[in-house]
């Protein structure tokens, strides 16, 4: 196959009409994709461009995708054995929440988590149940209180 110009490529890797919808759900144009190690395949593969827009990687091949909300969910806050605050991601991840990049914006908490492949920081939904569970270390409405150290969480309003 012979190489494409750069402006082929970047055609190609913009047209996939792939989309992340807010519940974590794929569809590639009306139609969800529901097989497991798909979904599995995909969620291991998010990133960001340099630019900041999402991409998706599949082994060496990569496109841009639409992100209706966070490319990640956290289900559940857990304890960690320091008594500090994990992450269980969706992409089957449990990473130490970062307090610091907790914020509450009109839908709900989010906190970031490094991408698999660059270690870009990737904005994580919190689900209702990881938001209860990170309630563990609230001390009030507006500040997580881990290991002795007082991080406020910031109030952003929706981004249009």
């Amino acid at each position: 196959m012979p190489d494409l110009d750069r402006e082929t490529l970047e055609r190609l890797r913009r047209g996939l009409p792939l989309r992340l919808d807010r519940s974590g759900q794929f569809h590639l144009g009306d139609d969800p994709i529901s097989h497991p190690r798909i979904r599995a395949a995909f969620l291991a593969g998010l990133d960001e461009a340099d630019s900041g827009e999402p991409t998706l990687h599949l082994g060496e091949q990569w496109c841009y995708l639409t992100v209706d909300d966070c490319p990640l969910r956290a289900t559940a806050v857990l304890r960690a054995p320091d008594d500090t605050p994990q992450l269980r991601l969706d992409d089957g991840r449990t990473l130490p929440l970062d307090p610091s990049t907790v914020v509450e914006d009109p839908t709900g908490l989010r906190a970031t988590a490094p991408a698999r492949r660059s270690g870009r920081p990737l904005r994580v939904r919190l689900s209702n149940t990881a938001a209860m569970d990170l309630s563990a270390w609230l001390e009030d409405e507006a500040t997580l209180v881990v290991a002795g150290q007082r991080h406020p969480i910031a109030r952003v309003p929706r981004v249009a």
